[in-house]
């Protein structure tokens, strides 16, 4: 089945009237204001947050991942061992490099003066066919149980994986050349994606690298998902770059036989 798994920050299942409430002023309790996710196809807010396909849950919006700060908490305790003291910037520009998504910074008590700091992003996946999801979307605000039906779109994972790993790259890079540290948080549905399309190996944690990954999933609480972490692994941009450069080349004869159905449907036409 594929259809919307929450709406506007809450599971499809929870109807209570807070939640109504919310639901109708399109409010994000993830960024505590009007959802700012836009579709040319509706006039209001495209409040999806995550999906059901098949067995997962995939996430398809980024703010899905501020639940309650969980995210920062661990993160600041894998890498600075406290949560005390530390500052919290988002859309930090780098030039030459791009925009972290967030800073998070360890300062000396009662100062301004820098102790440590590390790079934070987050990769959520998004969706093919996204029209049908605004359809079911459409659907729900008029009453439907979205829950029992299922809509054609699909998952953009591979492009996302694309998009994401050659940020990992170039963002790694300078972190490795800063000896500083970047957490990409992502959720087990594109994290294992990425493992298997590039065959990615040697990624047991290990706090002496620098390019971390910090893996969550959904997990249903009475009428609310809930944000787990499941895993930490590591990697270096070395190892990233080894399985990029080594992936199978695909066969050139199943190429030319693609090629040569086409001829066919050319046939008898003159290239002039």
């Amino acid at each position: 089945m594929k259809n919307p798994n929450e709406i506007f920050a809450y599971s499809v299942n929870n109807r209570n009237k807070t939640v109504k409430k919310a639901r109708k002023r399109h409010y994000c309790r993830f960024i505590e204001k009007i959802c700012d996710k836009k579709s040319r196809l509706i006039n209001y807010p495209m409040g999806v947050c995550s999906v059901n396909y098949g067995d997962s849950k995939p996430i398809i919006c980024p703010h899905r991942f501020l639940e309650d700060n969980i995210v920062f908490k661990n993160i600041c305790k894998s890498a600075f061992g406290t949560i005390d003291n530390i500052l919290l910037f988002s859309e930090v520009r780098l030039t030459g490099v791009g925009t972290f998504d967030f800073v998070l910074i360890k300062h000396k008590p009662i100062s301004n003066e820098i102790e440590d700091f590390c790079v934070v992003e987050f990769q959520s996946d998004s969706t093919t066919g996204t029209g049908k999801l605004v359809h079911a979307l459409k659907d729900f605000i008029n009453g439907a149980n979205v829950i029992k039906k299922s809509y054609a779109f699909g998952m953009n994972t591979y492009n996302t994986i694309k998009l994401s790993y050659m940020q990992m790259l170039v963002k790694g890079q300078v972190m490795e050349a800063w000896d500083k540290n970047i957490y990409w948080v992502m959720q087990e549905f594109v994290f294992a994606n990425m493992v298997n399309r590039f065959k990615l190996k040697d990624l047991q944690l290990d706090n002496k690298l620098n390019t971390h990954y910090h893996i969550y999933d959904l997990d249903k609480n009475k009428d609310i998902d809930k944000l787990i972490l499941k895993r930490k692994q590591s990697t270096t941009v070395a190892n990233l770059i080894t399985a990029f450069t080594h992936q199978q080349t695909p066969s050139i004869d199943k190429f030319l036989n693609k090629l040569e159905e086409k001829i066919k449907l050319k046939v008898g036409l003159l290239v002039e």
